[in-house]
């Protein structure tokens, strides 16, 4: 029974585990960590919210903050039409 499955958590350096473990998710290292995604420019794994690296996220974070502006000034400008 031991040893039925091998873990496979991605490590930093993008390579899986491969300890032998009993649950088909994994490893008793890896069960509770973070769940890595490869980031959406570079492929590098990241464990952030959108999805992209250190080196990447400012241009997501400069995007919402436009974003968030251009709905603000349009959402006044609705309210003083009205």
């Amino acid at each position: 029974m031991i040893g039925e499955y091998s873990c496979p958590f991605l490590c930093n350096t993008g390579k899986a585990c491969g300890n032998p473990c009993i649950h088909p998710e994994e490893c008793r290292f890896h069960w509770k960590s973070k769940k890595w995604l490869p980031c959406s420019n570079c492929g590098k794994p990241t464990a952030s919210a959108c999805g992209r690296c250190p080196l990447h996220i400012r241009g997501y974070y400069v995007t919402r903050h436009y974003n968030r502006l251009r709905l603000e000034s349009l959402r006044s400008e609705m309210q003083e039409r009205l």
